[in-house]
């Protein structure tokens, strides 16, 4: 999350548009006599990057690999503002919204959302214009929702005639508290997954035998899931092999589809699992 070596974090909201984008939006109050001020960008695809001071000036920046160090022209505050486009996945008509932050900040939903999945409760939530904005803790944050076209089957206001805003908010309130408890007692009561080794013929190479015909990017991708114990999250791999977020994903669709690996959901994360067994699709 947005963070600064020479000053403090005063605001910061992530707005999640209904295309996956996310604009950030962060203000900062610099260190007293601090000519300059480093901010740790949230994600790697940045775009729309600006940052303003004191009367609206336009700061200088100098933009690095996770960071942005600015001029602060002895600004008392700082706004800096971007959009995201790797903080947001989809899988079929799931979004997954993912962030390790280290300061709390507000995530406004697009309109249309429905949350079905949280790793974490909200401190706060409340409802302005239809769209749902939530006070989230720091720490890994790990939201999954679907953005319904038609509002009339979750919508409020249509199954209680009249309703105000604030019994919106009481209502969702309630969802996400049975949300959290649901949460809470599935965590703890989840079953433990032993995962078994084959014995015999666990080597890429025996995969390779069984699929001849696999790409040579395709089998260092497997060499890498043989060396992290037969297994590794979608988003790990593509880091490794720096991957576009697309083309990792119809890279692990076809290794699926052959039968190299299969992939389940774990915490809402794509887990690739290497396949040593002879079944695979045609």
């Amino acid at each position: 999350m947005a963070g600064t070596a020479y000053g403090s974090i005063q605001t910061t909201s992530v707005e999640v548009y209904t295309d996956g984008l996310a604009h950030i939006s962060t203000q900062i109050t610099p260190e007293e006599g601090s000519p300059a001020l480093n901010v740790a960008l949230l994600g790697s695809e940045i775009d729309n990057f600006i940052a303003t001071g004191q009367n609206n000036i336009l700061l200088t920046a100098e933009m690095g690999e996770n960071s942005v160090l600015l001029n602060t022209f002895d600004s008392d505050t700082v706004l800096v503002k971007y959009d995201v486009h790797d903080l947001i996945s989809k899988d079929g008509r799931i979004w997954t919204f993912a962030v390790d932050s280290n300061t709390r900040y507000t995530l406004i939903m697009p309109d249309g959302a429905v949350i079905v999945g949280m790793n974490v409760i909200p401190i706060a939530l409340e409802m302005v214009d239809g769209k749902a904005y939530l006070e989230i803790p720091s720490g890994e944050a790990v939201i999954t929702y679907i953005l319904s076209a038609d509002r009339d089957s979750i919508d409020v206001s249509t199954t209680v005639d009249g309703a105000s805003d604030d019994n919106m908010v009481l209502w969702v309130l309630g969802m996400f508290g049975a949300l959290g408890a649901f949460v809470a007692v599935w965590y703890y009561r989840r079953p433990t997954v032993h995962i078994q080794s084959s014995k015999t013929a666990s080597t890429p190479e025996s995969i390779f035998e069984r699929i001849p015909d696999l790409r040579e990017d395709d089998k260092e991708i497997l060499r890498y899931l043989s060396q992290n114990g037969g297994e590794a999250s979608e988003s790990s791999i593509r880091k490794k092999f720096l991957q576009p977020r697309t083309t990792m994903w119809r890279t692990v669709k076809r290794l699926e589809r052959v039968g190299a690996v299969s992939v389940i959901k774990k915490d809402s994360l794509n887990i690739v699992r290497l396949r040593y067994d002879q079944e695979h699709a045609p």
